[in-house]
């Protein structure tokens, strides 16, 4: 299962199949519709990058700003550029933990030597 959806890089959205399933961390900048996102996610350049109105097929599903997630999603088959989030699992932090921004790039980067990792 997790070679079949593996961890991607924002930065490699665009390069992706249509048909591939992937994942991605991101943390939910805003939800600007009913089926929309603005997600930001880090790179592999430790930069975090925007990704605009990503769509999501999550009936009645409000993420909340500012948490983190990860998401299960499959590349944009209508020819435009994005992606549709099929479905997401929260990041549950404790009180006073924060995400590591290069622990989610080092397990992107682990993802590619080893795609059996989960």
């Amino acid at each position: 299962m997790a070679s079949e959806t593996p961890r991607l890089d924002p930065t490699e959205i665009g390069n992706s199949s249509s048909s591939l399933l992937f994942r991605i961390v991101a943390q939910v900048k805003s939800q600007p519709s009913e089926s929309t996102l603005i997600l930001a996610s880090p790179t592999r350049a430790n930069e975090m990058i925007t990704l605009d109105h990503v769509r999501f097929s999550i009936p009645n599903k409000t993420f909340e700003a500012g948490k983190w997630y990860e998401f299960i999603c499959r590349g944009n088959d209508q020819g435009e550029v994005g992606f549709l989030i099929l479905d997401s699992i929260p990041c549950v932090l404790g009180e006073d933990e924060e995400i590591s921004l290069d622990a989610i790039v080092a397990l992107q980067n682990l993802n590619k030597k080893f795609p059996e990792i989960y």
